[in-house]
């Protein structure tokens, strides 16, 4: 494999630092972070770039039945339910529970190494983004939450435009239809959480992306773009 190829090592290290980089790859990555400044160099880019969209991302709550799910696949559940029977009964389960606590711990290594989204909840309606500027600097991170209808924008470096000037922020429908308004931008250490429209959470469940717009100071006048596109985000499900 040619480590010398730069696109090679920027997409190694962001495969990296997401954790998608397994096995014998990320162990020779690993060593070759030791000998090569470049290869750091390109982990700590992408972990400056990445950080904020894990800090942006809450925690999920799985739904009831997932605990009893992993309880009966590793065999807790069964030991569970010995607990109320009386001892000298469970002499005989003793012989078996042995061999099903290796098989247990068997099916627990399965769970741990599957995906997350095949042990806990289904996939929520819980949208991130990260708006990057021109040197590839975390801007703005825009998290959408529809089944609580909210909507948090993060500044993190964003520095305000001119006083006649604001960001807005836009969604870009699927299909190529016309973008809709989410809002001006917060801009310094200020931040945002509102509540979204009804209408505009179906656009955002299919929405190709966002699109950020200098407009006059109180946004856009005619609902649409009126200044120059700056920024462009891609939306991710988490």
């Amino acid at each position: 494999m040619r480590y010398s190829n730069p696109q090679l090592v920027q997409r190694l290290a962001a495969e990296y630092v997401l954790g998608t980089l397994t096995g014998r790859a990320r162990r020779r990555f690993e060593n070759l972070m030791t000998e090569s400044h470049h290869v750091r160099a390109a982990v700590w880019h992408w972990e400056r770039q990445l950080n904020p969209l894990a800090q942006a991302a809450g925690s999920m709550q799985p739904r009831s039945g997932v605990w009893e799910q992993v309880l009966e696949r590793t065999g807790a559940k069964a030991e569970r339910e010995i607990a109320h029977v009386p001892w000298f009964e469970r002499l005989g389960l003793w012989r078996g529970l042995s061999l099903a606590a290796t098989a247990a711990a068997v099916v627990f290594a399965v769970l741990l190494a599957r995906t997350p989204t095949e042990v806990v909840a289904p996939r929520s309606q819980q949208y991130v983004a990260v708006v990057n500027g021109e040197q590839s600097q975390p801007l703005w991170v825009v998290r959408v939450d529809l089944q609580q209808g909210r909507l948090a924008i993060r500044s993190i470096n964003a520095i305000a435009p001119a006083p006649t000037n604001a960001y807005e922020l836009w969604i870009l429908p699927a299909g190529g239809a016309a973008p809709r308004s989410l809002g001006l931008l917060p801009t310094g250490t200020a931040s945002i959480d509102a509540e979204l429209s009804v209408e505009l959470r179906p656009l955002l469940a299919s929405a190709q992306g966002f699109a950020v717009s200098l407009e006059p100071a109180g946004g856009s006048p005619t609902g649409a773009p009126t200044g120059p596109v700056v920024y462009q985000a891609a939306i991710l499900s988490i």
